[in-house]
């Protein structure tokens, strides 16, 4: 490999640094959440969640906190809700390319 095609290479540790968050997208459960909060366009209570994805509360909650730690969703509460929204906008890059491969 010639130096520039080496100096192009995103460096190893950033591409360390982003794996687990790419590790912990790769869930269609959680791709879902993140779909339907980017396509609501504001923050959603988990009953709102639970009810666009079609999931259970305790699957739908076990995803929510797996987001939550790995900082790509942020809650907020707000009285007895408990409202989530997108803290890593850059995650939603990869929303848009299944978007591309979308069969139909």
């Amino acid at each position: 490999m010639n130096k520039t095609t080496q100096d192009s290479l995103i460096d190893m540790e950033t591409l360390e640094r982003v794996a687990p968050v790419i590790r912990n997208m790769a869930h269609p459960l959680r791709l879902r959440i993140l779909d339907y909060l980017q396509v609501s366009g504001e923050p959603r209570t988990v009953t709102q969640i639970i009810d666009a994805c079609g999931a259970e509360q305790a699957i739908v909650s076990q995803q929510l906190r797996i987001l939550k730690d790995q900082r790509v969703l942020m809650a907020k509460r707000e009285g007895s809700f408990i409202y989530y929204s997108i803290a890593e906008r850059s995650v939603l890059m990869l929303l848009d390319c299944i978007r591309l491969h979308q069969v139909g």
